[in-house]
């Protein structure tokens, strides 16, 4: 069975949808209790939504953020956090993606409680946010890693795409702020920037940037932004030698274009551990460390969490009283 939302009441900063379910039985009619999006009404590119889902206890939670055609511009999966005091809660973090058109959008979840199935939409509005623009030279050897279509590039993108849609509900290893990756990394690219790319020929092509770009002297010590389970460390066709992290349910850190990997995958590492050094491999103009923050496997930007934690532990809860 599937409940549509039927009862909105709003309260200053928070939004609460409502969906009542009813479930009926050989013995008689079980009311189940009733499941509550809690999540901010406005956001921007590049963001993320932390988003509760209140009301009893919720099986394969999927929340995500649709357009007035219904198509799914990023998604994501809820796990389960529990407060101190042993209270717990169903918890999205979900990515907006930096290409996402201003407006009003459509956030929609759905979810399992026993045999009951609920659905549950509520609005959001994207605000607008101007990204930069940068215009890239490449010469012949930049051009031809570019474009080359090799089977390894190909696979080394499958594999990519398979841990960063991986999910795993109970890698809660890091809540608060992250930390830079370096000491003193000068700022040469920011994330959602516009990219043009003019090649030898003449021709052009775009794309947009996923993450910062970060300028050191080679062999500067690239350290853990944040605590976690070391998914991938080896050295890739584009990326050069890479380092991915796993933070939380669905939150990777990758860590590009480094001279040296000091870490192995399945390792865990604690905030601030050095797992590789600046360097200049792969699709590198110059010696540099691209740091990117994924979320759902949708790029965010990461300095966001500089100075915000990573997982709001004391805003949960402020909203579960």
């Amino acid at each position: 069975m599937r409940f549509k939302v039927r009862d909105r009441m709003k309260q200053p900063g928070i939004s609460l949808i409502l969906s009542t379910c009813i479930l009926l039985t050989a013995a008689g009619i079980l009311s189940a209790a009733e499941p509550v999006i809690i999540a901010d009404d406005y956001v921007q590119p590049g963001a993320v939504l932390q988003i509760l889902i209140q009301g009893g206890h919720l099986n394969n939670v999927s929340l995500s953020i649709e357009n007035s055609r219904k198509e799914s511009l990023s998604r994501n999966q809820g796990f389960l956090w529990t407060a101190p005091y042993g209270e717990s809660v169903s918890v999205v973090l979900l990515g907006i993606p930096s290409t996402i058109t201003p407006g009003r959008y459509t956030l929609v979840m759905n979810a399992d409680q026993g045999r009951a199935q609920w659905h549950l939409e509520k609005a959001v509005t994207v605000t607008e946010h101007p990204f930069p623009e940068q215009v890239i030279n490449l010469d012949d050897k930049m051009n031809a890693l570019y474009n080359d279509e090799s089977e390894r590039k190909k696979s080394e993108a499958r594999r990519l795409w398979t841990i960063l849609t991986s999910f795993d509900k109970n890698a809660i290893f890091q809540t608060s702020s992250l930390i830079p990756p370096l000491d003193e990394g000068v700022p040469t690219s920011e994330f959602g920037e516009r990219r043009r790319y003019h090649r030898p020929d003449g021709s052009e092509s775009s794309s947009v940037h996923f993450g910062l770009d970060l300028w050191s002297e080679p062999g500067t010590p690239v350290k853990a932004a944040g605590r976690g389970r070391i998914v991938l460390a080896t050295e890739r066709f584009l990326t050069g030698n890479t380092v991915i992290i796993e933070h939380l349910p669905g939150v990777y850190s990758l860590y590009y274009h480094m001279d040296s990997l000091e870490v192995r995958e399945g390792e865990m590492v604690n905030q601030g551990v050095v797992v590789g050094s600046v360097g200049e491999t792969g699709f590198a103009t110059g010696a540099h460390l691209h740091w990117e923050l994924r979320v759902g496997a949708t790029p965010v930007n990461p300095s966001q969490f500089l100075t915000s934690p990573l997982l709001d532990t004391n805003g949960i809860m402020g909203r579960m009283e």
